[in-house]
Parts: structure tokens; sequence; C-alpha cells
């Protein structure tokens, strides 16, 4: 024999009636995955609970101070917890910014000072290129006392080797490193 069927009479499952009569809820409908009905004739209705409670989020700061009030004890260490990971995050947050400035500000100024560089390279290079033409219409006016140049320049490269610790005769051809270190020191430049 088949079991008995309840209908529904007067629009009230009979099953539905005995449940709730024996404090047993319904269960549970299955529902279609992926498919949820919100809206319609068969939506879960809202219970007075649900709709008694806020629909507007807590932020973190009310339910910190929530937590801290708490009568349970695993709510307050939670709410401590949290509170400790967020002072953290703050922390770290803080840290972020302030190395993300340095960063900024050490860019900034690496190009500045390249701007500079570039600038005062362009000015060097303007400068050599005006002492060279001057040395050049200079060398082709002076060649005809290029003897008593080229004897002072010696007795000049003498002295500044002696005065820098070189050993250098008094007379004869001054070595070629001499001569060159001179050009260096001196921002001058040998001529052959």
């Amino acid at each position: 024999m088949s079991a008995p069927t309840m209908t529904p009479r007067n629009g009230v499952d009979q099953a539905a009636a005995v449940r709730a009569a024996n404090g047993r809820p319904a269960p549970a409908q299955p529902m279609p995955m992926g498919i949820r009905v919100t809206k319609g004739p068969g939506a879960p209705q809202a219970t007075e609970a649900a709709s008694a409670a806020p629909s507007t989020p807590r932020g973190a700061e009310e339910l910190l101070r929530l937590a801290a009030g708490s009568d349970l004890a695993r709510t307050r260490h939670l709410g401590e917890k949290i509170a400790s990971l967020v002072a953290d995050l703050a922390a770290r947050i803080d840290v972020e910014q302030a190395q993300r400035q340095e960063r900024e500000a050490a860019e900034a100024k690496r190009r500045e000072l390249a701007e500079a560089e570039a600038t005062l390279a362009s000015q060097l290079a303007e400068v050599r290129q005006k002492l060279r033409s001057t040395r050049d219409s200079t060398a082709s006016v002076t060649a005809s006392g290029g003897r008593r140049e080229g004897a002072e320049r010696r007795a000049e490269i003498r002295a500044w080797a002696v005065a820098n610790g070189y050993e250098v005769a008094e007379r004869g051809r001054i070595a070629e490193r001499v001569v060159q270190a001179w050009a260096a020191a001196t921002g001058s430049e040998v001529t052959a």
C-alpha cells in the first residue's frame, strides 16, 4: 500500500501544519544551482527578525567598540586582536607613504642635478670652444715670438714641477709626464 498523501485544504499544507504543531521546522527546499529567487511568488519571505536588523553595514570602529563592551571573553579577545592588526596596518601604511615621499623627493633631486649637470657641461663646452679659438688666433700672431714664449713656458713648467715635487733639470728637455701633469693641473693645453 502506498503512503497516504496530504493535500492542502483551504491553501494550507496539512503536513506543514502538523510539523509546526510538533515544533519541527519544515525541511529546506532545494534551490537549483546558481539560481536564487529574490522576488516573486516562490521567493522566501523576510521574517520580522530579518526586517528588524539594520540594513546599513557597520563600520570597523563601531564593531571594535561593540566587541570591547561584549560580555563574551572570546568576542573581546577577537576585538583586541583585530584592533592590534588595524594599528599595525595603519603603521605600515604610514611607513610606506613616508618611504614613497622620500623616493619621490630623491628622484626630483636627481632630475634637478642631472639638468644642472647638463647645463654646466654645455657651458663648459662653450668656454672650451672659445678658449680654443682664442689660442688659435694668438698662436698665429705669436708665431714669430714663439721662441721667447716657449722659453717662458718651459720656465713656468719647471717652477711648477719643482713646487709640486717633480725632479726636473734646470736645462734641457722636460719629461713628457711632467708636461702632461702641468697641463692637467693648470688647465693648459700642450702644443707640439
